[in-house]
């Protein structure tokens, strides 16, 4: 008897609480909904998706380079500063790998990212020390996530045996980059 007041109880509360609806039933977790620059990307095939990826992923790329190096000028911590320049290299690479590819397929540009002073860019100017780090690790492997979800997509959906390669190249790395950027975070910051 004990149990099913307490079981009631719980039900109430969660009632309370908007957790469970009126008819009693658990409401179905939402599943996250894509980046819109994912959903785009998914409704192309062929050559047009290995374009248009290249041409999301290139300003996206150098906007991480952009905040990468406005966050290196005031960062505290070695191993975050050589981070920085490895990243930074590495994805300086492979922009231009991608305009490369580009150039091959006889497709433009589009729109670019290199010198770009965004909000995040501005931002990382101003801060220094811890500050700056508390800012930017989260700043920047959400910037990765980001890339990271274009590039999973590529790495199979891709028309190009050369852009799938770079693609999961680039979704390989940045996921390790995101957890280390996490754990070092927790570790110098806590939360």
């Amino acid at each position: 008897m004990r149990n099913r007041h307490a079981l009631a109880l719980v039900a109430l509360a969660l009632l309370a609480v908007g957790a469970l609806p009126a008819g009693g039933a658990p409401r179905p977790v939402p599943t996250p909904t894509p980046h819109p620059t994912v959903a785009r990307l998914g409704a192309l095939n062929g050559p047009a998706f290995d374009v248009a990826f290249m041409r999301e992923l290139i300003p996206v790329h150098e906007e991480a380079v952009e905040i990468a190096m406005a966050a290196t000028l005031n960062a505290d911590h070695t191993e975050l500063l050589r981070w920085n320049q490895v990243m930074i290299d590495r994805k300086t690479g492979e922009v231009k790998r991608m305009l490369a590819m580009l150039k091959e397929a006889g497709a433009s540009e589009g729109r670019r990212g290199a010198g770009v002073a965004t909000d995040a860019v501005k931002r990382m100017r101003q801060l220094r020390g811890a500050a700056l780090e508390k800012a930017y690790i989260p700043l920047i492997a959400a910037h990765l996530e980001h890339s990271a979800s274009l590039a999973a997509l590529a790495a199979t959906r891709a028309a190009r045996a050369e852009v799938r390669k770079l693609a999961a190249d680039v979704m390989r790395v940045e996921r390790a980059e995101v957890a280390t950027l996490r754990a070092w975070h927790k570790k110098w910051y806590g939360n």
